[in-house]
Protein backbone atom coordinates (compact mmCIF):
# COMPACT_ATOMS: atom_id res chain seq x y z
CA UNK A 1 0.00 0.00 0.00
CA UNK A 2 1.12 3.68 -0.89
CA UNK A 3 2.18 6.14 1.68
CA UNK A 4 -0.37 8.43 -0.41
CA UNK A 5 -3.69 6.48 0.24
CA UNK A 6 -2.28 5.29 4.08
CA UNK A 7 -1.93 9.03 5.06
CA UNK A 8 -5.93 9.42 5.55
CA UNK A 9 -5.98 6.59 7.64
CA UNK A 10 -3.36 8.00 9.76
CA UNK A 11 -4.34 11.18 10.16
CA UNK A 12 -7.83 9.70 11.58
CA UNK A 13 -6.09 7.27 13.92
CA UNK A 14 -4.45 10.24 15.35
CA UNK A 15 -7.31 12.10 15.80
CA UNK A 16 -9.00 9.02 17.28
CA UNK A 17 -6.44 8.52 19.66
CA UNK A 18 -6.11 12.31 21.04
CA UNK A 19 -9.42 12.52 21.20
CA UNK A 20 -9.65 8.80 23.42
CA UNK A 21 -6.84 10.64 25.44
CA UNK A 22 -8.63 13.33 26.29
CA UNK A 23 -12.00 11.68 27.35
CA UNK A 24 -10.25 9.26 29.36
CA UNK A 25 -8.04 12.41 31.31
CA UNK A 26 -11.78 14.24 31.54
CA UNK A 27 -13.39 10.96 33.41
CA UNK A 28 -10.48 10.19 35.49
CA UNK A 29 -10.24 13.91 36.61
CA UNK A 30 -14.40 13.92 37.23
CA UNK A 31 -13.98 10.45 39.27
CA UNK A 32 -10.90 12.51 41.15
CA UNK A 33 -13.08 15.28 42.21
CA UNK A 34 -15.94 13.12 43.36
CA UNK A 35 -13.73 11.10 45.29
CA UNK A 36 -11.88 14.20 47.22
CA UNK A 37 -15.37 15.86 47.73
CA UNK A 38 -16.45 16.07 51.60
CA UNK A 39 -19.05 13.24 52.24
CA UNK A 40 -22.26 15.64 52.27
CA UNK A 41 -21.20 16.50 48.92
CA UNK A 42 -20.88 12.89 47.37
CA UNK A 43 -24.82 13.58 45.90
CA UNK A 44 -24.41 17.27 44.66
CA UNK A 45 -23.84 18.36 41.22
CA UNK A 46 -21.14 20.55 40.38
CA UNK A 47 -22.56 23.51 39.31
CA UNK A 48 -19.55 26.06 38.81
CA UNK A 49 -15.46 26.05 38.88
CA UNK A 50 -13.45 28.92 38.98
CA UNK A 51 -16.94 31.71 38.15
CA UNK A 52 -17.01 35.29 39.28
CA UNK A 53 -19.73 36.63 40.55
CA UNK A 54 -20.60 40.11 41.66
CA UNK A 55 -23.19 41.13 44.47
CA UNK A 56 -25.42 43.93 44.35
CA UNK A 57 -25.56 45.57 47.99
CA UNK A 58 -24.23 49.16 48.81
CA UNK A 59 -20.38 48.12 48.68
CA UNK A 60 -20.49 45.52 46.05
CA UNK A 61 -18.35 42.43 46.44
CA UNK A 62 -16.45 40.62 43.36
CA UNK A 63 -15.63 37.37 44.50
CA UNK A 64 -13.86 33.85 42.80
CA UNK A 65 -15.44 31.10 43.93
CA UNK A 66 -13.59 27.86 44.15
CA UNK A 67 -16.48 25.62 43.60
CA UNK A 68 -20.05 25.27 44.22
CA UNK A 69 -22.35 22.64 44.12
CA UNK A 70 -26.25 22.16 44.21
CA UNK A 71 -27.26 19.57 46.88
CA UNK A 72 -30.39 17.22 45.62
CA UNK A 73 -32.54 20.03 48.11
CA UNK A 74 -31.48 22.62 46.14
CA UNK A 75 -29.32 24.53 48.50
CA UNK A 76 -26.10 25.23 47.12
CA UNK A 77 -22.95 24.68 48.89
CA UNK A 78 -19.30 26.62 48.83
CA UNK A 79 -15.89 24.61 48.76
CA UNK A 80 -12.65 27.05 49.03
CA UNK A 81 -9.36 25.10 47.75
CA UNK A 82 -6.62 26.27 49.92
CA UNK A 83 -2.60 25.19 48.99
CA UNK A 84 -1.34 25.34 52.44
CA UNK A 85 0.55 22.63 54.23
CA UNK A 86 -1.23 22.74 57.17
CA UNK A 87 -5.16 21.97 57.07
CA UNK A 88 -5.82 24.59 59.41
CA UNK A 89 -8.92 26.95 58.76
CA UNK A 90 -8.07 30.74 59.19
CA UNK A 91 -11.04 33.65 59.77
CA UNK A 92 -9.62 35.15 56.85
CA UNK A 93 -11.14 31.85 55.04
CA UNK A 94 -14.52 32.23 56.62
CA UNK A 95 -14.79 35.94 55.55
CA UNK A 96 -13.77 34.99 51.97
CA UNK A 97 -16.05 31.93 51.89
CA UNK A 98 -19.09 34.41 53.38
CA UNK A 99 -18.12 37.11 50.99
CA UNK A 100 -18.48 34.50 48.06
CA UNK A 101 -21.81 33.69 49.68
CA UNK A 102 -23.22 37.33 49.37
CA UNK A 103 -21.92 37.36 45.87
CA UNK A 104 -23.32 33.94 44.72
CA UNK A 105 -27.04 34.92 46.38
CA UNK A 106 -26.96 38.05 44.82
CA UNK A 107 -26.29 37.20 41.25
CA UNK A 108 -28.01 33.77 41.20
CA UNK A 109 -30.95 34.47 43.26
CA UNK A 110 -30.04 30.97 45.10
CA UNK A 111 -30.21 30.09 48.88
CA UNK A 112 -26.76 29.10 49.79
CA UNK A 113 -25.92 27.21 53.26
CA UNK A 114 -24.63 28.87 56.07
CA UNK A 115 -22.14 25.70 56.27
CA UNK A 116 -19.27 25.85 53.67
CA UNK A 117 -15.88 23.45 53.08
CA UNK A 118 -12.44 24.27 53.29
CA UNK A 119 -9.99 21.66 51.33
CA UNK A 120 -6.65 21.22 52.05
CA UNK A 121 -4.56 18.64 49.67
CA UNK A 122 -3.57 15.56 51.00
CA UNK A 123 0.59 14.76 51.42
CA UNK A 124 2.33 12.24 49.56
CA UNK A 125 -1.13 10.46 48.39
CA UNK A 126 -2.87 11.29 51.25
CA UNK A 127 -6.47 12.24 50.51
CA UNK A 128 -7.40 15.82 50.83
CA UNK A 129 -8.68 17.06 53.97
CA UNK A 130 -11.84 18.76 54.24
CA UNK A 131 -13.22 21.19 57.47
CA UNK A 132 -16.49 22.33 57.57
CA UNK A 133 -16.91 26.02 58.80
CA UNK A 134 -19.98 28.49 59.80
CA UNK A 135 -20.35 31.49 57.18
CA UNK A 136 -20.98 34.72 58.86
CA UNK A 137 -24.13 36.47 58.32
CA UNK A 138 -25.31 38.90 55.50
CA UNK A 139 -24.87 41.91 57.75
CA UNK A 140 -21.72 40.77 59.28
CA UNK A 141 -19.88 40.71 55.65
CA UNK A 142 -21.68 44.07 55.20
CA UNK A 143 -20.08 45.27 58.05
CA UNK A 144 -16.70 43.97 57.23
CA UNK A 145 -17.36 45.91 54.04
CA UNK A 146 -18.51 49.07 55.26
CA UNK A 147 -14.58 49.08 57.94
CA UNK A 148 -12.63 48.14 54.60
CA UNK A 149 -14.63 50.91 53.00
CA UNK A 150 -13.86 53.28 56.05
CA UNK A 151 -10.10 52.33 55.86
CA UNK A 152 -9.69 52.91 52.27
CA UNK A 153 -10.93 56.66 53.01
CA UNK A 154 -8.60 57.11 56.07
CA UNK A 155 -11.77 57.60 58.35
CA UNK A 156 -10.74 54.40 60.63
CA UNK A 157 -7.76 53.27 61.82
CA UNK A 158 -6.58 49.59 60.99
CA UNK A 159 -6.40 47.54 64.27
CA UNK A 160 -2.91 45.80 63.81
CA UNK A 161 -2.78 41.71 64.99
CA UNK A 162 -1.87 40.36 67.72
CA UNK A 163 0.90 38.62 66.51
CA UNK A 164 3.86 39.71 63.57
CA UNK A 165 3.64 36.36 62.52
CA UNK A 166 0.40 37.90 60.64
CA UNK A 167 1.92 40.55 59.31
CA UNK A 168 4.98 38.68 57.00
CA UNK A 169 2.18 37.10 55.49
CA UNK A 170 0.12 40.21 54.54
CA UNK A 171 -0.40 41.27 51.10
CA UNK A 172 -0.56 44.94 51.79
CA UNK A 173 2.39 44.43 53.71
CA UNK A 174 4.16 46.69 51.89
CA UNK A 175 1.60 48.70 51.80
CA UNK A 176 2.05 49.56 54.99
CA UNK A 177 5.04 50.50 55.29
CA UNK A 178 6.68 52.56 58.33
CA UNK A 179 3.68 51.81 60.42
CA UNK A 180 4.10 48.19 59.75
CA UNK A 181 7.28 48.39 60.61
CA UNK A 182 6.63 50.49 64.14
CA UNK A 183 3.86 47.47 64.56
CA UNK A 184 6.41 44.56 64.48
CA UNK A 185 8.80 46.46 66.98
CA UNK A 186 5.93 46.48 69.38
CA UNK A 187 4.37 42.94 68.87
CA UNK A 188 8.16 41.83 69.66
CA UNK A 189 8.24 43.77 72.30
CA UNK A 190 5.41 42.30 73.68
Amino acid sequence: MRFELMWPWVLLLAVALAVTWHLVRRHRASVAERRDRPAGLRDAELICVESQFRSKSRWPIVARVDRAYRLPSGLVVLVELKTRSTAAVRASDVIQLSAQRVAVEDELRVQVSDEAFVIFPGRHSAPPTSRAVRLMSREQIEAVAARHRRLIDGLDRPQWPDSEHVCHGCGQRAACGAAGEVLAGAIRRR
